[in-house]
């Protein structure tokens, strides 16, 4: 797929069409809906560990005999290592024994508080592939391996990885930042650098990956194809910035940001081979361009990054496909606003819409949507800071619902798109429902739409194509 497996605050380029009105409402409870609660570690041994008011591992009862080699370093190669390891976005390592050792209080209480490893889905909700979670029983056993004193048994013993690797893809692109750029906004910048899409005929993107030439500050990047007829608008934007790009944060271009189509997206530690689903593909047409934006988390002498996009194209693909963002269009010009008072600690933003109509406002000559059925195989929801729950649900015709995606308790910097374990058809009498909670209990002022840090946007993202 396209899109990001985890972890990144998503640069959305917003979809306007038709669809029903928002039924926003705000409740005075304190009670939100989006905080989840984590369950103290039962383990499957006879006790767990913890960790003391002073930073110590506490030991209690007798552990299960875990060992790292054996036990502990595959699901550490397998959760958590793609982030954390040397000269990757990663604070620390633990690709090694000694790594793991000497940071063993900050995975004991990442695991114990439930932030990591980062997953934000709901599994009541759906299944989903490349799922980062841990479960219950491997995160209870590391606990329980902390608490027993850490035994690193016999390297003998460390079992061999899956045999799940895929053949390497034969990307056809390559676009990248064109000259070295040290990001100087701190702690996040936001940075979009325009490129020429190469092909002077149609093509389908069917892959599409990201190198990062300086990993420890790339935080995200995602790719937006600018049509032919809105490159003078982007290009003015670059131009009227010194250096290479130009500043750029919910969008490739703010108010231009409409007319963007999303491309891809890619994080650290992302899972997937960077291929769309088999036989699909998103339209590129020549005379294009390709907005590159660049989420850096700068970091004291860090060098200058100079990131390369790939992209996999062919001429034709069976089942044309899009990466749709989509909303509210009236919360785009504030008819109407989407307002979240000042000390509200639960305004709810909702509203419905179908994908053919969709599909149709943005590609009137698609060959597939309106009047078609709809193959959905990703999903993703995005708000801002003080977002606190969304879901994007299928409301099927004779009456069922569908849960595409549910993140429970959202975190603006743990975030992205998520392929569907089984894809779902959407027939045309379907509608999907878009749903973001917000707490402004400690604003002083109501927000509203935009592209700031500091304002909301309440978005839904599916990968579609024709059935």
């Amino acid at each position: 797929m396209t899109a990001s497996r985890c972890l990144c605050p998503l640069a959305l380029a917003t979809l306007a069409a038709c669809g029903t009105a928002d039924t926003g409402a705000t409740t005075g409870t304190g009670t939100s809906t989006g905080v989840a609660t984590t369950e103290a570690p039962t383990g499957t041994g006879s006790s767990t560990g913890a960790i003391g008011s002073s930073g110590e591992v506490v030991t209690t009862g007798s552990m299960a005999g875990l060992t790292y080699y054996r036990d502990i370093k595959p699901i550490l190669d397998r959760k958590c290592a793609s982030c954390h390891r040397p000269g990757d976005i990663g604070p620390f390592a633990i690709t090694t024994y000694e790594e793991t050792t000497k940071m063993s209080v900050a995975i004991a209480g990442s695991l114990e508080d439930g932030s990591m490893p980062p997953w934000s889905p709901s599994a009541a909700c759906n299944s989903y592939k490349h799922d980062r979670s841990l479960p219950g029983d491997e995160r209870d056993g590391v606990l329980e391996w902390i608490a027993a004193g850490m035994p690193a048994g016999d390297p003998a013993d460390e079992p061999q990885p899956d045999d799940d690797a895929q053949p390497a893809i034969d990307y056809d692109i390559a676009l990248g930042v064109p000259e070295p750029f040290t990001p100087t906004t701190y702690p996040d910048d936001y940075r979009c650098f325009l490129l020429d899409w190469p092909k002077d005929q149609d093509s389908y993107a069917t892959a599409f990956s990201v190198t990062p030439g300086e990993r420890s500050i790339v935080h995200h990047v995602i790719a937006f194809v600018i049509p032919p007829d809105e490159v003078a608008t982007f290009a003015a934007l670059d131009a009227a910035d010194p250096g290479p790009g130009y500043p750029c944060y919910g969008g490739p271009g703010g108010e231009a940001s409409p007319k963007a189509q999303w491309l891809g997206a890619w994080v650290p530690g992302s899972s997937s081979t960077g291929a769309m689903p088999d036989g699909t593909g998103i339209l590129v047409r020549p005379g294009s361009k390709i907005a590159m934006q660049m989420h850096y988390h700068p970091l004291p002498g860090a060098l200058a990054d100079q990131s390369t996009l790939k992209v996999r194209t062919a001429a034709s693909v069976e089942r044309p496909a899009y990466l749709l963002p989509f909303t509210n269009p009236g919360w785009l010009t504030h008819t109407p606003p989407m307002t979240i008072p000042a000390g509200a600690p639960d305004t709810v933003h909702s509203f419905e819409i179908g994908l053919g109509p969709t599909i149709y406002y943005l590609f009137p000559d698609s060959p597939f949507g309106l009047g078609t059925p709809v193959v959905a195989h990703a999903a993703g929801v995005h708000m801002h800071t003080i977002g606190t729950r969304a879901s994007l649900t299928i409301l099927r015709a004779g009456g069922e619902e569908d849960c595409l995606i549910d993140v429970p308790d959202w975190d603006f910097n743990w975030q992205g798109t998520y392929d569907l374990a089984e894809s779902t058809v959407v027939q045309p009498g379907d509608t999907l429902r878009l749903e973001c909670h917000y707490d402004n209990s400690a604003g002083e002022q109501p927000l509203q739409w935009g592209e700031g840090t500091g304002d909301e946007m309440c978005l839904g993202m599916v990968y579609v194509s024709a059935p």
